[in-house]
């Protein structure tokens, strides 16, 4: 089983509360995955840390259904009063910290951890990937699914490039509250029917949108 996910949960707060928290920090968490280079463990999937007031379980692990659950003291008054990218860092530390708690307990390597850790600050938080690419078949244009992942939103473009690299043709396909369990079943894929025409499709195959990018389009 290969360990690849992280959640931060701030399993104290009221539900609506607890929901907002995991929104925002989703962005950071998904970053953090997406450098992340999976680990092969035996019965874990993904560790959730839970966040709250000192507790008596604070350090602790649990595990339950392929899932291990380590208990950690955060800040929200501390947290809640930060700005912008801050509060992002103080994210990706408080998830970076715990891990490498984790780590300890369990004797898993840390380098994996700390490239991830690096790859973030390096990308300076900005969650943004190309999900596909595809050229035509003259190989003259190149479309791509963009994402970008932000504490607000989950934005899905296309965009369309010549062979001299320029942007001939920009669309947003999606704008979702950035919910995992909402976007991720709304990415579709790209499919050039032709050297100018290019649909974008749905993972049921249906077609989304079908868009002429021929020049007397």
């Amino acid at each position: 089983m290969k360990l690849r996910e992280f959640s931060l949960w701030a399993y104290k707060l009221e539900l609506n509360d607890s929901r907002a928290f995991t929104l925002e920090n989703r962005c950071v968490c998904a970053h953090f995955e997406r450098h992340f280079k999976s680990l092969e463990e035996d019965n874990i999937y993904r560790v959730v840390i839970k966040l709250g007031e000192p507790d008596q379980r604070d350090g602790t692990t649990e595990e339950s259904s392929s899932v291990l659950k380590f208990y950690s003291n955060f800040d929200f008054d501390h947290f809640y009063k930060l700005k912008g990218i801050e509060r992002k860092e103080f994210l990706l530390s408080t998830l970076y910290t715990a891990l490498l708690k984790v780590c300890e307990l369990k004797v898993w390597d840390i380098e994996p951890f700390k490239q991830a850790y690096r790859r973030v600050i390096e990308d300076k938080f900005d969650n943004s990937y190309e999900v596909s690419t595809k050229n035509n078949r003259a190989r003259s244009m190149a479309a791509s699914l963009n994402a970008q992942h932000t504490e607000e939103q989950f934005n899905l473009v296309i965009i369309v490039k010549n062979n001299d690299g320029k942007v001939i043709f920009e669309r947003q396909v999606l704008s979702e509250e950035p919910d995992e369990f909402l976007f991720n079943g709304q990415i579709g894929n790209l499919k050039w029917t032709s050297n100018d025409i290019l649909t974008y499709i749905a993972k049921d195959k249906s077609v989304i949108e079908t868009m002429n990018l021929s020049p007397n389009g």
